[in-house]
């Protein structure tokens, strides 16, 4: 026998299916905010952004803070320390570093914030993350359109040759971390849009079944009534057809009226 559910009415129906569908998209949007972190972090720590081709001058690759340009006895020599600051190739390297470094921050602040979950509304912590993660995003950004600003380095030329400029790769090529910053980047605006529709979006649930309840209207605020709607379930209804057609506000005669007696 197929489980079925009952419900009070039709709007009973439809706003329990929103519930379960955006306790789905919460959970996915949890996933990916941790993935969105991972990501921030390798981009900030790898010295992949761009580096040599076949017809570059020798073998080099650049990262924000470290690169890595001679090669002996196979073993490549790489420079830059975050510690030592002045190390950087450029003030563009250096502000791009400063950015990625404050990405990296907003994603982690957005993972602290789920602690908020046990002390304060659902709708207004998905706010909170939603903004933390669209700066991210911005930040992230700027980093990516600040760091060939100091391809004109003559580290960089040495690698690039004589054509490498402000915004002239020369002969070198975007490496996987650049790839992955602008992934990153797009991903950050769209949890963060996403975040704030979790914490915005507002479903109308019957108040008759929850007098008094302060709780009522947001979607993610709705989510914790799942469980209440099941326990207060008084008829069993397999179909919308059968929803519809057991609403007690469809007819003024309630069945229990009826001109059948024994």
């Amino acid at each position: 026998m197929d489980h079925k559910h009952a419900y009070h009415s039709v709007s009973h129906h439809y706003s329990t299916k929103m519930m379960r569908t955006s306790l789905a998209v919460g959970v996915v949007w949890g996933v990916a905010s941790l993935c969105l972190a991972i990501i921030t972090g390798l981009v900030f720590i790898q010295d992949q952004w761009i580096g040599d081709t076949e017809q570059s001058k020798g073998p080099g690759n650049f990262g924000l803070w470290r690169w890595c340009s001679d090669s002996r006895d196979g073993r490549d020599i790489c420079r830059g320390q975050l510690d030592m600051f002045s190390s950087l190739l450029s003030p563009a390297f250096q502000s791009a570093t400063i950015f990625t470094g404050l990405s990296v921050l907003g994603c982690l602040l957005a993972l602290l914030a789920w602690l908020l979950f046990c002390c304060c509304r659902s709708a207004e912590v998905f706010k909170v993350c939603g903004c933390l993660q669209i700066m991210s995003g911005v930040f992230l950004l700027v980093a990516i359109l600040s760091f060939p600003a100091g391809w004109d380095n003559s580290s960089v030329v040495g690698v690039c040759g004589p054509e490498a400029d402000d915004f002239e790769l020369g002969t070198c090529g975007f490496r996987w971390t650049y790839l992955l910053a602008v992934v990153a980047c797009c991903d950050a605006f769209l949890l963060g849009i996403l975040a704030l529709t979790l914490g915005c979006k507002v479903i109308l649930v019957d108040s008759s079944l929850y007098p008094g309840d302060g709780r009522q209207g947001y979607l993610m605020e709705n989510m914790e009534l799942a469980a209440e709607i099941k326990s207060q379930q008084p008829v069993m209804m397999g179909d919308r057809y059968s929803d519809f057609s057991q609403n007690p506000l469809r007819g003024s005669t309630p069945y229990s009226q009826s001109n059948f007696q024994l």
